[in-house]
């Protein structure tokens, strides 16, 4: 499971990096500044969408849908794709509104004396890349959820899902694929792409930092 990430690009540095690179007319819709840190479900966040064919925004979205706010259903930030390519609606949701993450990391917990301390997890040979995602349109607002699969066997060693992870030209392939193909997307990192794994420095409490340094 994804529960936080980071992405230390800013909308403005990913429409840059969008327009100089791919092909396909990249409209810049973002509206408010986003966490860089320690992103959480239910931020703001960056994400791109394609309105229709080679035409892209890049915009706010919230990370997390959830059905019936009011009866209090669960949030889903990450989505299974087993369950989205077996059920008729998710899949009929990712036929229709797929959309991509912008990350620079994310994070995973190793657990030390009944005590989780949060990694920081990349990819060595790219700054950016990006999480694929489904999204919903409610009362005007749109909410997304990260894609997970089975772990690669670098995430293995951590946990037992992780998110679906595409490079700059695949991330913009999956958006305009037809669905069976987009499916074929939604698998583990291959293991050659080599990822790196760090305790996540910036997120830290004090009891966590303690604890670290007596292991030291």
């Amino acid at each position: 499971m994804c529960s936080r990430f980071e992405n230390k690009e800013t909308g403005i540095s990913i429409f840059e990096k969008l327009k100089k690179d791919s092909m396909g007319n990249f409209v810049y819709e973002v509206t408010e500044d986003t966490n860089k840190i320690n992103i959480s479900p239910t931020n703001s966040i960056i994400s791109v969408i394609r309105n229709k064919k080679t035409e892209y925004s890049i915009k706010n979205i919230y990370w997390g849908i959830q059905f019936d706010k009011q009866n209090e259903s669960p949030l889903i930030f990450n989505s299974r794709i087993e369950t989205i390519s077996g059920k008729k609606y998710w899949k009929q949701l990712f036929a229709k509104n797929r959309c991509i993450i912008p990350a620079t990391a994310f994070y995973e917990w190793k657990e030390i004396e009944k005590t989780k301390i949060p990694h920081r997890i990349s990819l060595k040979n790219k700054e950016l890349f990006f999480i694929a995602s489904i999204f919903l349109i409610q009362e005007d607002l749109t909410f997304s959820s990260m894609i997970t699969t089975v772990p690669n066997k670098f995430v293995r060693q951590i946990h037992n899902r992780m998110p679906v992870l595409l490079n700059q030209n695949e991330a913009i392939d999956f958006l305009n694929a037809d669905t069976e193909e987009a499916l074929k997307f939604c698998k583990p990192l291959p293991d050659n792409d080599e990822m790196d794994i760090s305790v996540a420095e910036d997120i830290l409490t004090q009891r966590q930092r303690d604890l670290l340094a007596k292991h030291k």
